[in-house]
């Protein structure tokens, strides 16, 4: 990373690394494209601002030769005759970054008073001299509001020593000395500055000025600092917030900070309002008597309308009015006449819905980021104790949502139970989230009294949208909403509008892609779940949602052209799936199975492992149709046999064929001899099952015929297997079976001996299942994509492969790429790392060409004749003929 900073001496510096610029033109080079950070500089303009008139290229081409030179890499600085480009990032150049940002803590990038001291003093400098003065006047301007809410007089008055000639520091100055009780020291103050412009411009103090002597005259009430409370500790993970709404106040008169309950409107609001003359009037326990909470605010005797408005009238200051949202529709006329009336006047609302005001800006806050939450707990959590930096916070936060009420209320638990038992009690987080002594306002005392507030103002049609969302596990499709709301006696034409008012309030979140989606916040879910159990609707909810995925069960075309988004929508729903599953399985086993084979085929194309298999048993159950059975037995074995458990896989095809002998259950055998490498073992069972087989299981047979043939050698009848396949699936539009059927082809050329050939039939099948997420299925290609590489380039492939098939617990394809990488780095004389990249291999899965591996590395003469002895049983030719090499180089017995 190269930084370029110019606002002092040059220091410019290369991964942090100082690197030096000879002093005279190449500096002035450097300064000159850095403030044209990224874009080009023509040649002729470079010449003209840094020479100041006709020099020849050569010399300009010379300078940035040297220039190339200390940055150590001539790719930074690009270009020739015709230009330059030095390649930093703005960012990274302090002089744009001080122009960029608005925030006080910019005015650290200035060093000394000088701008651009190394720049020379061409007149190309003079606007951006300008430019940086005047950001530095603005900076100086935005650290000096900070200061006069802090009241440090004397770090302003260092700033108006600084910048004698600015008014509006001198303005901050003063009245932090009013504020400070130094009304004199105040009026000499301004004297002073009176003096210096009448001195130096001939100029009188402005209108900003006099009027404020005037007003420290007559000690206008209006001066004071205002009435936001004390800070209680610091805004953790909220300075993005801060200067994004810092912003919009600058631009905007009415802006609302809109956002769920409990997310830290108020605190943020309050924050923005520090240094910007802020009031502070709580609205929570306001019902039609607005005016007089404002006027409270001012401490007025009379808080009418009239009096308020005159009160505010000649006030420049920033008016928070935090928890709007019960009073939306009395809140409009109230902020139009103050708006109107009080030009000096900007409103900083908190709402959990937009006000609907004329002229209004919102901006929305979300929840903590992961590691703003943890920093969050652990602050708060040491006013109570000193925390081990080893107990385990990210656990506790990760089910918070981020919301900081929810996190502070945990943290302050912290007092009495550690961390882990805090964490284990979120599953009562109602119960475990709230603090009975804090001086908090009551609502925000407990998680339930703050998300309460927001329950109890919905309409009963809405209430009910919250449980119908409460019933999803991980976000709910638009369609399967409506179901359930209809379920839960909602209309069906008043359905959107129950979903769209959710958004509106903050309690839900509408992800709108190519379909809508609805998701609530864990701890809304959960307040939801509970007021549905109130109810006595829960089995209602989770009936309707379990029968929803049952249709879409039914429904799903997994091995035609609909097979990708099919895919998709089991990817996105993976979680309510489960949850239907596991509803129905108690409470409508027959609903269960039918969804478990009715997604049978998605999780076979995901990779899905041993858990899948798991699910696919449980939904068995006596009396249930015969093939239902057997085809939760036979995904059960399929899955088996890629999460590497053979034997089980085994077993469950054999139940299956006890309930009933149907035909697919050779498909199925046959997948499993080829999961053990025993091509002859498949093809007999593919015999009988080929001759009633159609449609897509005839197409799915032929890829598992030439699978088979070619491992035995007859590529000829692969070749043709392969054929037919192709004819089989290509019209149906399988991109799972189509990716295979390249792989299969890969494989032939091969045999063939023809590695480029196979290599880019395996790349080819690889790249398609990744596009279409065939991540199980990617492993695999990869890995014989690695098997048709030479043995270097092999090694990051069969990483990849490995990496894939760990990733959604395919062990059985994490043990064969790891094996296959062993094989490489042997053929590369890498012994040591081959013995240990086979060890990893064969903790995974007892795979036969690990064992020859394990023999070949120990130059293991009996090993390798067992191995070729299994290999000869399976038919495994490919293992036979490579074992039989090595045999050829070794001693036998």
């Amino acid at each position: 990373m190269l930084t370029v900073a110019v606002l002092g001496p040059v220091d410019l510096r290369r991964d942090g690394v100082r690197l030096d610029v000879p002093a005279g033109r190449t500096t002035e080079v450097l300064i000159r494209l850095a403030l044209d950070a990224g874009r080009p500089v023509r040649a002729e303009r470079l010449i003209e601002d840094l020479w100041g008139g006709p020099v020849s290229p050569n010399v300009l081409q010379a300078k940035v030769s040297k220039l190339r030179r200390v940055l150590g890499d001539a790719g930074l600085v690009t270009g020739g005759t015709g230009g330059y480009t030095l390649h930093v990032e703005p960012e990274h150049v302090d002089a744009l970054e001080v122009l960029r940002r608005t925030d006080a803590g910019a005015l650290e990038l200035f060093r000394g008073d000088e701008l651009l001291p190394d720049a020379g003093e061409g007149e190309w400098l003079a606007p951006w001299r300008g430019r940086l003065a005047e950001a530095r006047g603005r900076l100086a301007e935005a650290y000096g509001e900070t200061l006069l809410d802090t009241g440090d007089t004397g770090a302003l008055q260092q700033l108006v020593a600084a910048q004698p000639l600015s008014e509006n520091l001198w303005r901050l100055f003063i009245t932090a000395l009013y504020r400070d009780g130094r009304q004199a020291d105040a009026l000499d103050a301004y004297r002073q500055v009176r003096a210096r412009l009448a001195d130096e411009l001939g100029l009188d103090p402005g209108p900003a000025l006099r009027d404020l002597e005037r007003r420290i005259l007559v000690q206008d009430s209006g001066l004071a600092a205002g009435n936001l409370p004390a800070r209680s500790g610091p805004l953790i993970g909220r300075d993005g917030d801060l200067r994004r709404l810092g912003e919009l106040l600058s631009q905007n008169r009415l802006v609302t900070v809109v956002g769920p309950a409990g997310v830290g409107k108020t605190g943020l609001a309050v924050e923005t309002a520090r240094g910007r003359g802020g009031w502070l009037t709580r609205l929570e326990t306001t019902q039609n008597t607005v005016w007089q909470a404002i006027g409270e605010t001012f401490a007025l005797a009379e808080a009418v309308e009239p009096t308020v408005l005159d009160r505010l009238r000649n006030l420049r200051a920033l008016l928070v009015l935090d928890n709007c949202e019960h009073l939306a529709d009395l809140l409009g006329p109230v902020v139009e006449r103050i708006l109107t009336t009080a030009p000096g006047i900007t409103v900083l609302a908190t709402s959990q819905i937009p006000l609907g005001i004329e002229g209004e800006t919102t901006y929305g806050l979300g929840p903590l980021p992961h590691e703003d939450a943890e920093k969050l707990f652990r602050e708060r959590a040491a006013r109570h104790r000193r925390l081990d930096p080893q107990e385990d916070v990210g656990r506790v936060v990760r089910r918070l949502d981020g919301l900081p009420l929810a996190i502070e209320l945990a943290a302050a638990r912290a007092k009495a139970l550690p961390v882990r038992e805090i964490a284990r009690r979120l599953d009562d987080r109602f119960t475990l989230l709230a603090d009975p002594n804090s001086r908090r306002p009551p609502r925000q005392r407990t998680l339930r009294a703050a998300l309460g507030w927001s329950y109890d103002l919905l309409f009963p049609d809405d209430q009910r949208g919250l449980w119908a969302l409460a019933t999803f596990a991980a976000g709910a499709p638009l369609a399967a909403a409506e179901h359930v709301l209809a379920a839960l006696d909602v209309p069906g034409p008043a359905a959107l509008d129950v979903l769209d008012r959710l958004v509106d309030r903050s309690l839900a979140v509408a992800e709108v892609g190519t379909d809508a989606r609805y998701r609530l916040l864990d701890s809304v879910r959960a307040y939801g779940r509970e007021r549905l159990a109130e109810a006595g609707l829960t089995g209602t909810a989770a009936a309707a949602h379990a029968a929803w995925y049952g249709s879409m069960a039914a429904a799903a075309d997994l091995r035609g052209p609909g097979q990708a988004s099919a895919l998709a929508f089991v990817r996105a729903e993976r979680a309510d799936i489960d949850a239907a599953v596991a509803w129905a399985r108690a409470n409508d086993p027959g609903l269960a199975l039918r969804i478990v084979t009715g997604f049978g085929w998605a999780w076979v194309f995901l990779g899905a492992g041993s858990e899948a298999a798991a699910r696919s048993r449980s939904a068995l159950f006596d009396g249930a149709p015969a093939e239902q059975r057997v085809d939760a037995l036979l995904f059960a074995a399929w899955f088996e046999a890629s999460g590497g458990d053979l034997e089980r896989a085994f077993s469950d095809v054999d139940r299956a064929r006890r309930i009933a002998p149907l035909p697919r259950t050779d498909l199925f055998l046959a997948f499993l001899h080829s999961q053990q490498g025993q091509p002859a073992a498949a093809l007999e069972a593919l015999d009988a099952f080929r001759e009633t087989a159609t449609g897509w299981e005839a197409g799915a047979a032929a890829l598992l015929e030439a699978w088979a043939r070619t491992g035995l050698g007859d590529l000829g009848r692969a070749r043709a297997a392969c054929d037919e396949a192709l004819r089989r699936l290509t019209p149906l539009g399988d991109a799972w079976a189509l990716s295979h059927a390249q792989a299969i082809l890969g494989g032939l050329a091969q045999a063939e001996h023809r590695p480029d050939d196979a290599a880019a039939h395996y790349s080819a099948a690889a790249e398609a299942a990744h596009r279409l997420g065939f991540t199980a299925a990617e492993s695999l290609h990869l890995t014989n994509l690695g098997r048709a590489q030479p043995p270097a380039e092999a090694l990051e492939t069969l990483e990849r492969a490995a990496g894939r098939a760990d990733s959604v617990g395919d062990l059985r394809n994490v043990a064969y790429a790891r094996a296959r990488r062993a094989g490489a780095l042997r053929e590369l004389g890498r012994l040591d790392e081959a013995e240990a990249e086979l060890s990893v291999a064969l903790g995974y899965y007892d795979d036969p060409y690990g064992r020859y591996l394990r023999a070949a590395l120990a130059r293991d003469v009996p090993g390798l004749e067992a191995v070729l002895k299994n290999a000869r049983d399976a038919g495994d030719r490919e293992l036979e003929m490579i074992t039989l090499a090595e045999l050829g180089d070794g001693e036998r017995p």
